[in-house]
């Protein structure tokens, strides 16, 4: 008899294996969760690259219908290169300008007297004025590159100091202003003569005298100042009250006093004297005249050395003064007891020793006639939605050409129609039925005999998109191609009503119907640039339109996309956040599921194991009864 191994050592059948088959058929629902959890982890990588490929679309929508859409961007070009160059926006229009560049604005520049190399300077202050702005300096002592570190340091906005060696034993200084324009001369006080030793400027005179001009203020002639701000104007009993220590003014008020007409000086302030002790900020402003109509200019000012002081010189040099504003918006009462118009006296008191090139604003001709400005460049008040530099004299008129830019109008429409077609293109594709598979959804019982996915299931899964039959990317597409093939109102004369109008479609007359009805969009370029070009505004409208002028977009090809994404792109509570949501639950619960049932699979196959053991000892004890039985009868029969 040939030998057996120890399993089935009493049977002849290997156990073992046996054991093994029977313990893979009662695996079985655990390989179909397992397939399932391998196909739903395929679905969440599909869901996010929808995710991704809409959140992309509803980018690219908001940018087109954004107020700062570049679509009737335009362009500043010079007839002679080089000469002019600049930006257009939206506001400005079209049209050719003569231009005349007579002189450049240039930087003021001073330069002063050899001296000796190694000067040693002593320490003290001096103050730099340029235009508006000035830096008063503190300076330690030391040597002429000490000096010029030093002005480098605490005037690098308005100044820049350099030191010229002239020979082995002497030096000397300059200084440049780092604005253009008459305005912006340089012009120095230097009272401790650290300059003048320098050899940079002449001896320092004497200052002149502060001038100082009461404001008295008419209670009779006090306004309300923005009452619907500042509410306690309007209320009765809320006037500023007037006593010998000056005006009270009660929280949340505010109040305009006519004062006389005064010419504002350049550097002049307003100062406020609040009577006792009080750290809130006040809102003070004034009402200027300029070019005969009435301006407002409104600050929060902080209480500093006791006083309220407000810049007036800085804002409206040249102008006349009208009014003045005080708001109180604190808590408390504020008393004022004094006003008065300052007048810094002229801040250059030290002559410079040399001149090396004058401070002048630039001169240019516009339509023959004749402006100035003080800086060559970002000249944006001249003409509407023009901001222009200017480079070079010339000689004679150069033609300014304002003209729209569409390319970036046309990569803007480009970008969008591309993540579109990005879009329909993958839903379409992941949505797809193959229509000659036997597809079906249902599932096996756990009751059934066949508790795993058939293989001919999952070959027809995919032959078929992987998210087959979803009705929610199904309406995705449909609401898609509605949105794209729609009509729209459209508010002036000459605007477009549907996106074939500037040459976007499904395709061209004649293209075949299988493709149209794919819902992906070509561009016409030919069409669409004239459309940007001749009717940009048109154009926006399209995407996005204000029909009842409220600066809110209501409709447009854009508006209504935007609205179809919403749901889809919410981000907690979104249709696809929700499928991944509810995808990755069920993983979860497969997993749970297969680790019970790994736990079940464990204790079945010790309980198939102690039943074959049974059976192999049952089988040799019948075995051994057999072999006696068998030996004792041969005996009995005489056989022995």
């Amino acid at each position: 008899m040939p030998a057996y191994t120890m399993p089935g050592l009493m049977t002849g059948q290997n156990t073992n294996e046996i054991i093994k088959k029977l313990v893979e058929l009662e695996r079985r629902p655990v390989k179909r969760w397992e397939t399932e959890n391998e196909y739903a982890k395929a679905q969440v990588q599909v869901w996010n690259e929808v995710k991704n490929l809409t959140a992309n679309l509803q980018t690219k929508t908001r940018a087109i219908t954004s107020f700062t859409a570049p679509f009737a961007t335009k362009s500043v070009l010079s007839s002679t290169e080089g000469v002019i160059t600049g930006e257009a926006s939206r506001a400005a229009k079209s049209a050719e300008r003569p231009i005349e560049i007579l002189e450049l604005a240039s930087k003021h520049q001073i330069s002063g007297v050899e001296v000796d190399s190694d000067v040693r300077l002593p320490a003290g202050s001096f103050s730099i004025f340029s235009g508006k702005h000035s830096e008063t300096i503190q300076f330690a002592g030391g040597s002429l590159s000490d000096l010029t570190t030093s002005i480098r340091n605490a005037a690098s906005s308005i100044a820049d100091a350099t030191v010229i060696k002239v020979d082995k034993d002497s030096s000397l200084l300059t200084v440049l202003a780092v604005k253009t324009g008459k305005l912006n001369a340089l012009q120095f006080s230097d009272p401790n003569g650290i300059l003048h030793l320098a050899g940079l400027v002449g001896e320092n005179s004497k200052e002149g005298e502060i001038e100082r001009r009461s404001l008295v203020l008419s209670q009779e002639k006090a306004l309300p100042f923005e009452p619907t701000k500042f509410k306690a104007s309007s209320q009765e009993g809320s006037a500023p009250k007037k006593s010998p220590e000056g005006f009270s003014f009660a929280p949340d008020s505010a109040f305009s006093f006519e004062t006389e007409a005064i010419e504002i000086k350049s550097r002049s302030y307003i100062e406020f004297n609040p009577v006792g002790e009080t750290n809130q900020v006040l809102e003070l402003g004034f009402v200027f005249e300029r070019e005969g109509n009435l301006r407002t200019k409104l600050f929060p000012i902080a209480l500093k050395d006791g006083k309220y002081q407000l810049q007036i010189g800085e804002l409206a040099e040249g102008k006349t003064l009208k009014r003045i504003i005080i708001a109180n918006s604190g808590a408390s009462d504020v008393q004022i007891s004094q006003i008065e118009m300052v007048i810094p006296p002229k801040p250059g008191t030290a002559e410079p020793k040399k001149t090396l090139q004058e401070a002048k604003d630039a001169r240019f001709k516009i339509d023959g006639v004749e402006l100035s400005r003080e800086s060559n460049e970002g000249i944006t008040d001249v003409l509407e939605g023009i901001s222009f530099n200017m480079h070079k004299v010339t000689t004679e008129p150069v033609t300014l050409k304002i003209a729209v830019d569409h390319q970036k109008g046309m990569a803007l429409v480009k970008e969008w129609v591309q993540a579109y077609n990005d879009l329909m293109k993958f839903t379409k594709e992941v949505t797809s039925v193959d229509k000659n598979s036997k597809l079906s959804d249902s599932k096996p019982s756990d009751n059934s005999k066949d508790l795993d996915i058939s293989k001919e299931f999952w070959d027809n899964k995919v032959k078929s998109g992987i998210l087959a039959g979803e009705n929610a990317l199904i309406r995705l597409i449909a609401s898609m191609k509605t949105v794209a093939n729609s009509y729209y109102p459209a508010t002036k004369s000459g605007g477009y009503r549907v996106l074939t109008d500037i040459g976007i479609s499904t395709g061209e007359v004649g293209s075949n119907w299988e493709k149209i009805q794919d819902g992906v969009l070509v561009i016409n370029e030919e069409r669409l640039t004239q459309a940007l070009s001749e009717n940009p505004d048109g154009l926006r409208e399209l995407f996005a339109s204000d029909m009842n002028n409220d600066a809110k977009m209501e409709d447009g090809v854009g508006i209504r996309l935007l609205e179809t994404l919403r749901p889809y792109t919410q981000y907690s509570s979104g249709i696809i956040s929700s499928k991944i949501k509810l995808i990755e639950e069920n993983v979860a619960s497969n997993n749970k599921k297969i680790k019970e049932f790994e736990s079940h699979l464990v204790g079945y196959e010790a309980k198939l194991k102690q039943r074959f053991l049974y059976m192999e000892q049952g089988v040799g004890k019948n075995k051994s009864v057999g072999n006696y039985l068998q030996n004792n009868m041969f005996r009995g029969n005489g056989q022995e």
